[in-house]
């Protein structure tokens, strides 16, 4: 690809977090370029936000487009999958606001195609760059934390999924994949990019108890075993009546705890004496388009891609894993 020329991206779906995806690929020198919606209003207020925008009613023509090098698919989950297939086949690289789909299956057969059609393929986990996350790698590569052995994952209030008539979707087990695909992606995210070990078995406990209009479950825990032992719980509820955002890591020479609160809180010992270290760290979104900086210096220079196809199809294979664990009640081996 010339190095020299303007990427053009194409918007499939253009929902409210299409318009986060165009602002933050035109930090980058990603132009959106064109838009794909069925819904005509969507399509009237792309031309009037990016006026000389290409707006199209069907999937089809869009891609049809040779001045198009990617596509970035922000839809309900169900239709990541074949939408992104759509993609692939007509040669263009594509992008998947995450989860990357709510099949493993899906997932490999993406992977393949993307491999045949000699196209990229990435999925948008942007919280890799939350500020936590960064100061907790640092702390990592200075092997502050020894091994790493438990892990836990909370987020939780008290409120029925879905929000928004528009968002209606989010509640809707087959077209979300359940609770666990929306922040538990994010998680699922978080810690295989934290245990060096590969998953070994995983558990899944699903409970039902309030919010019956609705199919997705109104908690999710999952077990997760890895091969070196180390362990790792994590829990999404929707009926908690205590709110619990909170990310701890244990390790055999210190620990991490997160609360989204700005400040990371590092507890170690010196000479047998405990020491609590407070680390603030950037809150909010404002790393977030490095995703696509990322994006833009792999299609144009090369750079390694920084969500690889394989680490969002591990992340699905896990969701989907924790999701049949707790519908069979069973312990489930990971592959």
């Amino acid at each position: 690809m010339n190095s020299d020329r303007e990427l053009r991206a194409a918007i499939v779906g253009y929902g409210g977090m299409a318009q986060n995806h165009a602002r933050l690929m035109q930090r980058h020198g990603i132009r959106p370029a064109a838009v794909y919606d069925t819904n005509p209003q969507r399509l009237e207020a792309a031309a009037a936000e990016y006026p000389g925008i290409m707006t199209f009613g069907t999937l089809e023509a869009m891609l049809a487009r040779p001045d198009l090098d990617l596509a970035v698919i922000v839809t309900p989950h169900y239709l990541h999958a074949p939408l992104a297939m759509s993609v692939i086949r007509a040669g263009k690289h594509c992008i998947i606001e995450k989860p990357m789909c709510i099949g493993a299956k899906e997932g490999q057969e993406l992977i393949r195609a993307a491999s045949d059609n000699k196209v990229m393929l990435s999925v948008y986990h942007n919280r890799r760059w939350d500020g936590w996350f960064l100061k907790l790698r640092e702390l990592m590569a200075q092997e502050v934390l020894g091994d790493i052995f438990y892990v836990e994952m909370l987020h939780s209030g008290y409120q029925e999924p879905g929000g928004a008539p528009r968002m209606q979707w989010r509640a809707d087990k087959r077209s979300s994949g359940g609770i666990l695909y929306d922040w538990g992606a994010h998680y699922i995210d978080w810690l295989l990019g934290i245990m060096p070990a590969g998953v070994e078995t995983v558990r899944g406990y699903a409970q039902k108890r309030v919010f019956t209009g609705i199919t997705n479950e109104d908690q999710v825990d999952g077990i997760i075993r890895f091969s070196d032992g180390a362990v790792a719980h994590l829990q999404i509820s929707s009926i908690s009546l205590v709110k619990r955002h909170r990310i701890q890591i244990l390790g055999t020479k210190g620990a991490v705890t997160e609360q989204g609160n700005g400040t990371l809180i590092l507890n170690t010992r010196e000479n047998g004496t405990p020491v609590e270290t407070m680390l603030p760290y950037e809150k909010g979104s404002g790393s977030h388009h490095l995703f696509y900086a990322n994006i833009r210096e792999h299609l144009l220079y090369g750079a390694e891609l920084a969500v690889k196809p394989e680490q969002a199809f591990t992340t699905v294979a896990v969701l989907e894993a924790i999701t049949r664990s707790a519908e069979d009640g069973r312990e489930h081996a990971f592959e």
